[in-house]
């Protein structure tokens, strides 16, 4: 088990200790409350980007010669004691920087679901930000560039700020499927309640991203029994504390137009009627369509998706079982024969720690070309952890991402390093502290900085910037050691791509304040400073 490095601290007792040294090659336990004195999880800081305090990862195993090379896109919501909740993304390929930190959105905390998607041919991060509720959300959905540059955000039609955190899922035809919660007074009798109660009325909506008109909707109550629920009523059913008899939590749309939902408390998928919104099928549940065989059946799942869309004969989804101490959350590749009405279980997955996860999580297909040698990506929801596995269910990839139960991810997904590429709109940031030795150099998000130059001059208004040092980046923050007698007055970093090409320049530092000292006058001189890199 190796912690993923970086240059960084946590608040130990009351002091600042060096975190690596204190979790290196320490178990899960080790990673919990209560080992560094504290409740806080264990977390980065950087001395150039001191706002940023993402989760430190702890990576239980790792195969690399099986995993995939790619980036993991998670949206880190917790409790007060978790410091930074925000989307973040980490490079989790093998070598030396796998668990370094990519991109975090200060700007956005509390996101749920942040994946990256295509919308009119480009990639897109897209999430949703609001307020957790009683297992929903009230907010609204966003869309990023690749400058991390927000192009569009919008909210359910006719529900403004009422969007769910369950689903945000962009469509080949460049719309948008949504979740919804909404109160409405219903006839609790069926479910042993009263005649004027009280539900959430689950619904999802399909929506023209660009002109912002709806294009379906569907509502549970219209085709589904408040007694299919497997939810048991207790002291919910009155206007402030609504009854979830079905809890919608995944939508995808097929080829044909039709839809696959998830209902996380009747147990079941429904396969819905693009045109009419009636069920073709249910799948699971109390009332199933399909003979589901022994160990294929599942509980509170979430995240159904057709691995095959256009053929439809598998399913992944997450199971994550009951509430009992004896149960473990695992992933399930279903294939489902829609001639025979048939359900048996391909493949399923489980971690190293046989997580239970009450709630969310999702099972992503990395290579769904191909079931029988993809790799698949496993994120345990309310628990802080994501999975790689191989086709046969065996782990290449396990990784602890906080403290148990103070951080979640809705979702956690795993993208090839060629689908995303990061160009911020900012300038890469500097530290240095005057009179030492040691410049750090990052840049939030940018993906295709290859390595560092580090430039002096001796007066704040100088034309002339000398190169004294290099480095090939290094994680997310780069250390870069000067050597020689005489430290510089000034220093500034640039940051270069694989060709040498200039990607940006950081402003000019006297190890005290900052300043732009615009385009820089380049010597033809020495290099006066050793090289290098500080890994992640």
């Amino acid at each position: 088990m190796v912690l993923a490095k970086d240059h960084f601290t946590a608040v130990v007792a009351g002091s600042l200790l060096p975190l690596l040294s204190a979790v290196y090659a320490m178990d899960s336990v080790s990673f919990d409350p209560g080992t560094y004195g504290t409740e806080e999880t264990p977390y980065q800081t950087y001395a150039s980007s001191p706002g940023i305090t993402p989760p430190e990862l702890l990576i239980h195993s790792n195969t690399s010669s099986a995993m995939t090379s790619g980036y993991v896109f998670v949206g880190v919501d917790g409790t007060s004691d978790s410091k930074q909740t925000a989307p973040c993304i980490y490079d989790m390929s093998p070598g030396d920087n796998m668990g370094s930190l990519v991109w975090t959105g200060l700007e956005w905390n509390k996101t749920f679901d942040v994946s990256l998607q295509t919308y009119k041919g480009e990639p897109v991060i897209t999430f949703y930000n609001g307020t957790l509720l009683d297992g929903f959300g009230h907010g609204s959905y966003y869309m990023l560039d690749q400058t991390y540059t927000e192009i569009k955000h919008f909210s359910p039609i006719g529900y403004p700020n009422l969007g769910d955190i369950h689903e945000f899922r962009i469509t080949d035809d460049d719309t948008a499927l949504v979740t919804l919660y909404i109160v409405k007074q219903a006839d609790l009798t069926s479910v042993n309640g009263t005649k004027d109660g009280y539900i959430y009325e689950c619904a999802f909506q399909e929506i023209n991203i660009e002109t912002g008109e709806l294009v379906f909707m569907w509502n549970a109550t219209d085709h589904v029994a408040l007694n299919e629920t497997y939810n048991e009523l207790g002291s919910a059913g009155d206007e402030s504390s609504p009854f979830d008899f079905f809890h919608i939590n995944s939508v995808t749309k097929d080829p044909d137009g039709n839809y696959l939902i998830s209902s996380r408390t009747t147990w079941a998928l429904f396969k819905i009627d693009g045109t009419t919104g009636d069920i073709i099928w249910r799948l699971n549940g109390r009332h199933s369509d399909f003979t589901v065989d022994d160990g294929a059946d599942f509980h509170w799942q979430h995240n159904a998706r057709w691995t095959d869309a256009t053929a439809q004969t598998h399913i992944s989804i997450f199971d994550n079982q009951g509430d009992d101490d004896n149960t473990r959350s695992r992933g399930m590749l279903l294939a489902v024969d829609q001639e025979a009405m048939t359900v048996s279980l391909e493949q399923d997955f489980h971690n190293g720690d046989s997580t239970y996860s009450r709630y969310e999580g999702n099972l992503q297909c990395l290579n769904c070309s191909d079931l029988s040698s993809t790799n698949w990506f496993q994120g345990y929801g309310n628990q802080p952890y994501f999975t790689e596995f191989s086709a046969d269910g065996t782990i290449v990839l396990d990784v602890q991402f906080a403290v148990q139960n103070a951080i979640n991810s809705y979702r956690a997904y795993k993208y090839p390093l060629a689908s995303w590429v990061g160009k911020p709109n900012t300038n890469p940031n500097i530290s240095w502290d005057n009179g030492t030795s040691d410049v750090y150099l990052s840049w939030n998000g940018a993906t295709e900085v290859d390595s560092w130059d580090v430039y002096m001059a001796d007066q704040a208004n100088s034309t002339n910037w000398t190169k004294i040092a290099s480095a090939t980046k290094a994680g997310f923050e780069t250390a870069v050691h000067l050597t020689g007698s005489d430290l510089p007055a000034y220093v500034r970093g640039k940051a270069l791509n694989s060709t040498g090409g200039v990607l940006g320049l950081t402003d000019a530092t006297d190890g005290f304040s900052f300043y732009n000292p615009g385009d820089e006058s380049i010597e033809s001189g020495s290099t006066s400073a050793t090289e290098s890199g500080h890994s992640d």
